[in-house]
């Protein structure tokens, strides 16, 4: 806040001048209210990190999320390395998975020849898209390798040794049941995420 201080004398005109300071109360209340933006900030930034820390990931890419998620326009590399202080081919490498799992995304800015990013704020398409992806390719795995193992067993179950034919219908009734199981689930997955992204339509 700015206060009006009259002076003691007039200016050519014959009048009355003054300047405007500063009070110092206002500028502390600023300063401090500044301070927890700041540290508000960094809040959510350090968990989104540690977020992704518990997928495995470097905490450095959820970070990169967190500037981004709490970013009023789309930020080039160098802005994104100097408000985390690290190096700008660390936030190349690593928005490159952030953009690879759809979580920011490459746009356009007006006079600029930079790549400049902004992140998919929506956690729940985000959620629902991760989920898809990982469970698709865990039920190709397991498909793949239960029908090769069943092949294998089948042969086995043939056999006339009563000890191997036994050994070979357990693991085989047990891969059947991953397998099916796998399958079910994936069923079940792919109706909760088409209702997850039909409400999402709809909002």
């Amino acid at each position: 806040m700015q206060t009006w201080i009259p002076t003691a004398c007039s200016d050519v005109r014959g009048e009355w001048g003054g300047v405007l300071v500063e009070e110092p109360g206002v500028v502390m209340r600023t300063d401090n209210e500044n301070k927890k933006l700041e540290e508000a900030r960094n809040i959510i930034i350090d968990a989104l990190g540690r977020v992704y820390a518990l997928y495995g990931l470097p905490d450095v890419i959820g970070r990169i999320y967190g500037v981004l998620f709490l970013a009023d326009r789309p930020l080039g590399l160098e802005d994104i390395a100097q408000m985390l202080g690290v190096s700008k081919s660390t936030v190349s490498i690593n928005i490159r998975i952030l953009e690879g799992v759809g979580n920011v995304r490459k746009v356009w800015v007006k006079g600029s020849r930079r790549d400049h990013y902004e992140a998919e704020r929506n956690i729940s398409k985000i959620a629902a898209e991760t989920i898809q992806k990982n469970y698709e390719r865990e039920i190709e795995i397991v498909v793949e390798a239960a029908q090769s193992s069943k092949n294998l067993l089948t042969d086995v179950c043939d056999r006339p040794e009563d000890g191997l034919k036994d050994k070979a219908k357990f693991y085989y009734e047990h891969i059947d049941y991953l397998e099916s199981q796998y399958n079910h689930f994936g069923r079940i997955l792919a109706e909760m995420l088409i209702t997850v992204f039909q409400e999402e339509d709809k909002e």
